[in-house]
């Protein structure tokens, strides 16, 4: 059974996480436009130019994966705040 731990710092609340995970999921958004964008010419075509769109695919990822890493260590930081183990 797991129980709450009381914590004297700064404690990471239901409403916080939401918001972490909100402003995270948003930012994946605004980068998946970007991508969209990146990958189309000022005239809507797809780019076909291979090393520019190698290169800004592994930007995207780049960037994607360090707002899951935030989203991930704002859950543990939830769980370690707040649930542990009998």
């Amino acid at each position: 059974m797991k129980r709450l731990k009381s914590s004297n710092n700064i404690s990471m609340t239901d409403e916080k996480l939401s918001r972490l995970y909100a402003f995270a999921t948003g930012e994946i958004h605004k980068l998946t436009t970007e991508l969209y964008e990146e990958l189309h010419n000022e005239k809507g075509a797809p780019d076909k130019d291979w090393d520019k769109t190698l290169e800004e695919v592994r930007k995207y990822k780049r960037l994607v994966i360090l707002e899951l890493e935030g989203i991930k260590h704002a859950l543990k930081e939830f769980h370690e705040q707040h649930v542990s183990g009998d």
